[in-house]
């Protein structure tokens, strides 16, 4: 009787005080894991790197070492390689709610447009395709060093850089063209005006860009140049942490979409894009 007479004079229930701060954990809890180890990744890359020129000071004084052969001696190799499967774990993760936010947006911007909605539909599958590709391409590489198997190590790694600068770019050209549609009024949980999708759709670019630098140094590396051998090799080994940096940004950068899905779908109990998102 209390309880009733409190809240019908204008008090709130316990569980209804409750309900929001339990929805904010649980976009806290879903979100900063996406924030957290793909960061904890780029760390140990420097790490990894750093710790090759402590332990063979020989092969330095020859080349400078890429990741690839970095992660060939087991004491760094192996850590490297269970970090950067609990990363393929949360890209795996996220994109069921990102692959929800996009088709939302699409469905909230294109509804009424059914060949551009059935384009941008395509274009999701063939961009959910390279993102699976260039994920399991970043395992490969990662569990087997040269090591192991040289020529798998390899296929891991073109997989990973061609298939996820390809992913990437294909989501900047995804959002860029949901961004010139007209907007409808109806919400969706991918917020096209907010700055982390203008962010994300700049560095989308700039990252493929940063892979075809990437790709120019790897074709160059063994020719004939004005420059030292040992120069290059240290500008395309700082390049390729450069790259795989601007790769591990673009996943973080999702962070508050995987927070208002995960803490509007506590809040209303069912995951819905009608429920209005906060603006970030």
């Amino acid at each position: 009787m209390r309880q009733s007479l409190h809240t019908a004079t204008g008090g709130s229930a316990p569980g209804s005080e409750r309900a929001p701060l339990l929805a904010r954990l649980a976009g806290l809890a879903a979100s900063v894991p996406v924030v957290v180890i793909p960061a904890w990744a780029i760390y140990m890359m420097v790490w990894a790197r750093w710790t090759f020129y402590e332990r063979h000071p020989d092969y330095i004084q020859q080349s400078a070492p890429t990741v690839s052969r970095a992660i060939t001696d087991p004491y760094i190799g192996d850590p490297f390689a269970a970090v950067i499967l609990a990363v393929a774990i949360v890209i795996a993760l996220a994109m069921v709610p990102l692959t929800y936010a996009f088709y939302g947006a699409i469905s909230a911007r294109a509804g009424h447009i059914p060949k551009v909605a059935a384009s941008l539909r395509r274009m999701m599958a063939v961009f959910l395709v390279m993102q699976v590709l260039g994920t399991s391409g970043m395992v490969i590489c990662t569990q087997i060093t040269f090591r192991h198997d040289h020529d798998l190590h390899m296929l891991g790694s073109y997989l990973f850089f061609v298939f996820q600068a390809l992913s990437i770019l294909m989501s900047g050209i995804i959002t860029t063209r949901l961004m010139r549609l007209p907007d409808t009024g109806r919400p969706s949980y991918l917020c096209l005006g907010s700055r982390y999708t203008r962010l994300r759709r700049a560095l989308a670019f700039v990252t493929a860009g940063l892979a075809g630098l990437y790709v120019a140094l790897f074709l160059v590396k063994g020719l004939d140049l004005p420059v030292t051998e040992y120069t290059i090799y240290y500008v395309y080994t700082v390049q390729e942490i450069v790259t795989i940096s601007a790769y591990i940004v673009q996943v973080m950068l999702y962070a508050p979409e995987i927070y208002r899905i995960a803490r509007n779908l506590v809040a209303s109990g069912t995951l819905r894009l009608d429920a209005a998102p906060a603006t970030a």
